[in-house]
C-alpha cells in the first residue's frame, strides 16, 4: 500500500512541475512562431494522441501527381518553403530521419492546387512521471518555423522559460497556501538548556527564556525558530526573549516550570555554520551531554513491546523479522549477526539514533528548546498577507543557504540528510507525508513545501551547462554567438548531447540504488 501511495502521491507532485516546465517552451516557441511537433505527458510508449494545428499549403506543380497516392488521414513527412510543399514521402525508416527539414504532418484533406495538414500531436504517454514536448527544427535546420532558424535571443527565451517558470511556481504556491491555511494558534518556544561557550550562552541567553522574535520575525514555532536561524547563518541577528523566573515549588512532569513577567530583553546572536561536535567523555560528560541530547551514550539494545512507539522499543512483528523474540525480551544491536540480534545499519533504518551515540553535535546557537504554553493567534487580513508573503520568499532564501551549506560542506545538522534523492527516495518521503498522522492542512503544507523545493531544483539542474540539459543547449548556443554564426557540427552535437544523456540516467540509477539502501 505504502508503494502505491508513493507512486502516485510522487505522480501528482512531479507531473505538474515538469509540464509547466514545458509548456513554458510551447508557449514561447508559440510565440516566436516555432513549429511545435509534439506535447506529451508522460514519457513514451504512447498510449493515445490526437493531431491539432492544422495549416494549408500550396502544392508544388511538379508534385500534383504524386499528390493522388495519398489519402486523408494518413501520416506523412513534407519539405517546404514559403507555404508551398516540395516534396512529400510516406513514413518509413528510409525516409523519417532522412532529412531535417521534413515535417512529420498527418493530412487532412488534397486538392489539385492545396493540402491541409495537422502539423502537432498531443500525445499522452505510459510513465506518467513528467512531460516533454519537440520542436520543429531542434538541431541544424533552415526551414521556415524551425527552432535553428529563430535569432539568438528567440533561442535563448525559448531554452530558458522552463527554468524561469519552475522558479516563479514556488512563490506563487507557498504564497496562495500559507494564505489559504494560515496558522491560528501559536506555541512558546522556550529554552531547556544551553551548552557552555556556545553562542547562545556567549550573548547571555539562559534556561527559561522565552524566544519572542529573531530578526525583527514573531516566533510562532519550532519551525519559524529553525528557518530565522538558517537564513542568518553567520550573521549577528537581534533576538527578543521574555525572561523566565524559576517556579521554585514546579513538580516534575508540570507543564511550566517558568513564569513571565514581560521581562522583555534585547540580545546578539550569532549562528554558526560550523559548530563543532563534543566527544563524551573527553569533551564532555555523559551527564552533561544528556542534558542536551537524551539519546547521547550507547543505546544497544531494543525492547520488544505491543505499541513500540517509544525510543529504545520495537514491535513484535518488526522483531520476527530478525528471529524468533517475544514480547519483553530486549534485542541486543550488533555489527556481527552471527550471534543473533539487529545489524546496526537495519536498527539505524528503524531509528538512526540506534547504536553506539559517543559524540553530540552542538547546532547553530547551542541550545536545546522545548515547547511550552500553545495559545489562539488571532491574525488581521493584513497580518496573513504578511505571513503568507514571508514564507514564499523564504522558500527562496532556505534553498541558496542549504546550496551553499552543501558546497561549504557545513557541519551544521540542520544541513543533515542525503545529499541527493532520487525518484524513488522522493517517492517514499511523499508517501510517508500522506500516511502520517498529521493534520490535513499540515499534510498540504508540508507537501507543498516539497513541491516547491523540487521546483527550484528542477529550474537550477536545467540552467546547469551539462549536455542533455537546457543549460547545455543554453551553452552551445553562446558558443554559437562567440564564433559569430558558426554552429558547432550537427553531429557533434548530437554525439555530445546523446553521452550527456547517458550520464544522466547513470546518476538517476546509481542515487536510486542509495535510495533503495535507505529505506
Amino acid at each position: 500500500m505504502h508503494f502505491i501511495t508513493s507512486i502516485l502521491t510522487l505522480s501528482v507532485i512531479i507531473t505538474p512541475l515538469i509540464i509547466l516546465h514545458e509548456f513554458a517552451h510551447f508557449l514561447t516557441a508559440k510565440f516566436f512562431k516555432v513549429k511545435v511537433l509534439e506535447f506529451g505527458i508522460g514519457f513514451p510508449p504512447r498510449i493515445y494522441g490526437f493531431w491539432t494545428n492544422e495549416q494549408e499549403y500550396e502544392i508544388s506543380p511538379d508534385l500534383k501527381n504524386s499528390f493522388l497516392k495519398f489519402n486523408n488521414g494518413e501520416v506523412v513527412n513534407i519539405s517546404f518553403d514559403q507555404k508551398v510543399v516540395n516534396s512529400i514521402d510516406k513514413i518509413n525508416e528510409a525516409n523519417s530521419q532522412k532529412k531535417n527539414n521534413y515535417l512529420k504532418v498527418k493530412i487532412s484533406n488534397i486538392s489539385n492546387q492545396k493540402i491541409r495538414v495537422k502539423t502537432m500531436i498531443w500525445s499522452i504517454n505510459i510513465i506518467p512521471l513528467g512531460g516533454f514536448v519537440r520542436l520543429f527544427g531542434e538541431e541544424d535546420n533552415t526551414s521556415e518555423g524551425s527552432l535553428s532558424k529563430a535569432s539568438y535571443i528567440q533561442r535563448f527565451i525559448i531554452l530558458f522559460s522552463g527554468s524561469l517558470v519552475n522558479f516563479i511556481i514556488p512563490f506563487i504556491m507557498v504564497f496562495f497556501v500559507y494564505l489559504m491555511i494560515s496558522p491560528n494558534k501559536a506555541t512558546d518556544i522556550i529554552v531547556q538548556s544551553v551548552i557552555p561557550n556556545s553562542p547562545a550562552d556567549l550573548a547571555g541567553i539562559k534556561s527559561g527564556d522565552k524566544i519572542v522574535k529573531i530578526d525583527e520575525k514573531e516566533i510562532y514555532a519550532i519551525n519559524d525558530l529553525q528557518n530565522v536561524v538558517t537564513q542568518n547563518l553567520g550573521k549577528e541577528v537581534l533576538w527578543v526573549v521574555e525572561r523566565g523566573i524559576p517556579i521554585v515549588f514546579s513538580k516534575p512532569g508540570d507543564q511550566s516550570k517558568y513564569q513571565y513577567n514581560n521581562d522583555f530583553e534585547k540580545i546578539f546572536v550569532i549562528g554558526r555554520w560550523n559548530p563543532p561536535r563534543r566527544s563524551i567523555p573527553e569533551d564532555i560528560t555523559l551527564i552533561e551531554a544528556r542534558k542536551y541530547d537524551p539519546y547521547a551514550g550507547t543505546n544497544t539494545e531494543l525492547l520488544v513491546s505491543e505499541n513500540a512507539q517509544n525510543f529504545g522499543e520495537i514491535s513484535l512483528n518488526e522483531a520476527k523479522k530478525f528471529g524468533d523474540y517475544h514480547y519483553g525480551e530486549k534485542i541486543p544491536i550488533v555489527l556481527d549477526v552471527n550471534n543473533g540480534g539487529i545489524d546496526l545499519i537495519q536498527a539505524r533504518k528503524i531509528d538512526n539514533r540506534y547504536g553506539i551515540r559517543n559524540f553530540i553535535q552542538e547546532g547553530s546557537v547551542g541550545i536545546l528548546i522545548s515547547e511550552g504554553e500553545k495559545k489562539i493567534l488571532s491574525q488581521s487580513v493584513n497580518d496573513q498577507y504578511k505571513f503568507a508573503l514571508r514564507n514564499a520568499v523564504d522558500i527562496y532564501s532556505l534553498s541558496f543557504i542549504s546550496i551553499k551549506g552543501l558546497i561549504n560542506r557545513s557541519t551544521n545538522p540542520i544541513f543533515d540528510g542525503p545529499k541527493a534523492v532520487g525518484p524513488i527516495g522522493l517517492g517514499d518521503l511523499s508517501g510517508k507525508i500522506i500516511e502520517s498522522e498529521n493534520t490535513f492542512s499540515s499534510k498540504i503544507v508540508i507537501l507543498i513545501t516539497l513541491s516547491s523545493s523540487i521546483s527550484l531544483s528542477l529550474a537550477i539542474i536545467n540552467l546547469l551547462p551539462f549536455p542533455a540539459l537546457d543549460g547545455g543547449r543554453i551553452a552551445f548556443l553562446f558558443v554559437e554567438i562567440f564564433r559569430k554564426g558558426k554552429k558547432v557540427p550537427e553531429r557533434v552535437e548530437s554525439y555530445i548531447h546523446g553521452l550527456g544523456f547517458i550520464i544522466l540516467m547513470l546518476m538517476i540509477i546509481f542515487i536510486s540504488i542509495k535510495d533503495i539502501a535507505r529505506l
